[in-house]
């Protein structure tokens, strides 16, 4: 069986959930409190043999452990058949999968202070402080100028054609634009590749199943809750 550790909300780890969950392979969701309890396990779980460049999500295969989210996403696309074999389509998926990287983390610098002190022995910055309003408007611009990039590549349905040949970077797509639009919702009217795409998508196995289910209509974090929008 194969075991996925992350915090309690969708952040960077919802598109491995996704994969798995369309997956036939046995797995477990092992989410930590976002409290001091989690921190704790964490700092135990970090410092265990075989942890390289420990960091959350990690997943553990048998004997391996895997670490930073997109080095698991291309595992797992290895594992389940869903990385591209022609040398062009594999070109194009990285380099979305790394376009859509830098809108989230984009979104993470706009959503996080991140000049909060979040131990009492970290000192306070003297002279930061976190705009909200002012970041936020700077990635609604870099989202819709982005997503007007993105909209055409789905043409097709998929990246690389209809949904018979689904890609880890579909997977990380589906997630991805969700967050966005959830954050900011106006920036995808009119782009109907995109909108198309999520809708179809959405009727996947294992993806209707978890999005009709109670833990997701209840509402999920999608950043943590100490964030100044996070997305519950």
């Amino acid at each position: 069986n194969m075991k996925l550790t992350y915090w309690d909300v969708r952040g960077l780890a919802e598109p491995i959930r996704y994969m798995l969950r369309y997956s036939d392979i046995e797995w477990e969701d092992v989410r930590l409190p976002l409290s001091l309890e989690g921190f704790g396990t964490w700092m135990q779980l970090k410092s265990q043999p075989g942890m390289i460049c420990a960091n959350m999500p990690f997943i553990e295969d048998g004997d391996k452990k895997i670490s930073q989210s997109v080095a698991i996403y291309r595992y797992i696309a290895r594992k389940i058949g869903l990385m591209p074999q022609d040398p062009d389509e594999l070109s194009l998926c990285e380099m979305v999968e790394q376009e859509l990287m830098d809108l989230r983390l984009r979104m993470s610098i706009t959503c996080y202070d991140t000049y909060m002190v979040l131990r009492p022995e970290d000192p306070k910055s003297e002279k930061g402080c976190h705009d909200f309003e002012y970041l936020k408007g700077v990635f609604k611009k870099r989202l819709s100028e982005r997503l007007a990039i993105i909209d055409p590549l789905f043409a097709k349905g998929t990246l690389t054609g209809g949904f018979d040949k689904l890609t880890y970077a579909d997977f990380m797509a589906f997630e991805y634009l969700d967050q966005f639009r959830t954050f900011l919702p106006d920036c995808f009217d009119g782009f109907e590749n995109i909108n198309k795409f999520s809708a179809e998508f959405a009727k996947l196995k294992g993806v209707r199943e978890w999005r009709e289910g109670d833990a997701f209509k209840s509402g999920e974090y999608i950043n943590s809750p100490i964030a100044v929008w996070h997305g519950k």
